[in-house]
């Protein structure tokens, strides 16, 4: 009698066991699948914000760095009587300064291994009313990606008989993004100023290259 009960509560403890690890299993699928959305939407908006300030910085320090300016990338033309006739590029430097921040930019990228952020539980269950609140769940994100480096060039009016000429580096990074739970590719664009030039009387010329 006493076998027959010890078996019979074996059984039980056993049934009890596989109900438990179900029950563990159908959970861990469902919180996935609730939260996969949510972690993927707040890991590409936190990659981006990763990705451009780590731009900006890159960029900033290689310009104040390298001392390649607006000065040395352009050359002012005056005509005989003093007046800006036309703004030409200077190709070898531009190009040096282009390759400069596209292999430093992608090397300080793919840097950004298990970076780790703290999102509020509120945020990932999605309530309206409870985000930003709660404790802070880690998520771990990890960038790579490829990197293309362009000059823009613009002329914009600066009041009257006046123009501005700006000089920016424009980057563009097509970025990995890896977590846990979420991966995806997300693309990050941001321009920094390089320098400006006010520029009095008739709006001169813009040429790509120096001839």
């Amino acid at each position: 009698m006493r076998h027959i009960r010890f078996r019979n509560a074996r059984r039980s403890i056993f049934r009890l066991i596989v109900l438990l690890i179900i029950i563990i299993t159908a959970g861990a699928a469902f919180l996935e699948l609730r939260l996969r959305p949510v972690i993927g939407c707040i890991s590409s908006l936190q990659a981006k914000s990763l990705a451009t300030t780590e731009i900006a910085e890159t960029v900033t320090d290689i310009l104040q760095s390298s001392g390649i300016g607006a000065e040395e990338l352009e050359t002012v033309q005056t005509d005989s009587s003093g007046a800006i006739c036309a703004i030409t590029t200077n190709a070898a430097e531009a190009n040096r300064l282009k390759n400069l921040i596209t292999v430093q930019v992608q090397e300080n990228l793919s840097k950004i291994r298990n970076r780790r952020v703290d999102v509020p539980l509120g945020t990932i269950l999605g309530s309206n009313l409870l985000s930003g609140t709660g404790p802070g769940v880690p998520v771990y994100i990890s960038l790579s990606g490829t990197v293309e480096t362009n000059f823009s060039a613009v002329l914009e009016s600066g009041g009257i008989n006046q123009t501005v000429h700006r000089l920016s580096v424009e980057i563009t990074a097509d970025i990995n993004v890896v977590t846990p739970l979420y991966s995806c590719k997300e693309s990050v664009s941001t321009s920094v100023l390089v320098g400006e030039t006010l520029i009095v009387g008739k709006t001169p010329a813009l040429y790509s290259s120096s001839q």
